[in-house]
């Protein structure tokens, strides 16, 4: 493929409404209905994901920079389209979805395990995969364009201090109190009481 460059990313949407992300990480989804959306990359550091998801929670944070701030850098959050993130803080939204694909999956569960064991999280998760479509143009006069298609998985973590709907087939109750850990070198108590 060294005769070849990338010209085209398509995505195919699935039944989950994930969309992949293109060669530059862009997504064209404006039909979200998450309050708060974390889109995990591979690249990305966990802990700006858990700093920024545990603000979301508590209604902290600083949405006036769109999701990317000094403790979140790296974080793509997206709020669902003709509503800012001020507006789903007020309505009391305390829900934020994690959308991993390909690799980033384990990642994105060890972030939703670790925010559960930070809070009283109900949890919900979808699995499904994605079919991406490559482009590639040749270098070389002669040679043909060339399409491949591939499926990669996909999923979708909803994670909120409110009740979910516990007869989904990807419900989990929150954890017990016992199992819960507010915090290493910030212990964040308001929204877990451990007993000493």
């Amino acid at each position: 493929m060294e005769k070849y460059k990338l010209v085209e990313r398509k995505s195919v949407h699935n039944s989950n409404g994930m969309l992949p992300s293109g060669p530059d990480g862009s997504t064209d989804d404006s039909s979200s209905s998450a309050s708060h959306e974390l889109r995990i990359t591979q690249q990305g550091k966990p802990r700006n994901y858990i700093t920024y998801a545990m603000k979301l929670l508590n209604g902290t944070a600083d949405t006036s920079t769109g999701g990317v701030g000094t403790a979140s850098k790296g974080v793509d959050s997206k709020a669902p389209s003709g509503q800012s993130d001020d507006s789903l803080m007020k309505d009391g939204t305390k829900t934020v979805v994690l959308k991993a694909m390909g690799r980033a999956v384990n990642k994105a569960v060890t972030i939703a395990e670790i925010l559960k064991r930070k809070a009283p999280l109900h949890q919900i998760t979808a699995l499904s995969s994605c079919e991406l479509i490559d482009v590639y143009e040749p270098l070389e006069e002669g040679l043909d364009r060339v399409q491949t298609k591939r499926f990669v998985s996909c999923m979708i973590i909803t994670l909120s201090l409110n009740p979910l709907d516990t007869t989904n087939i990807g419900y989990q109750p929150p954890l017990p109190l016992s199992e819960m850990r507010p915090g290493d070198a910030n212990p964040d108590t308001s929204l877990v009481s451990c007993p000493a």
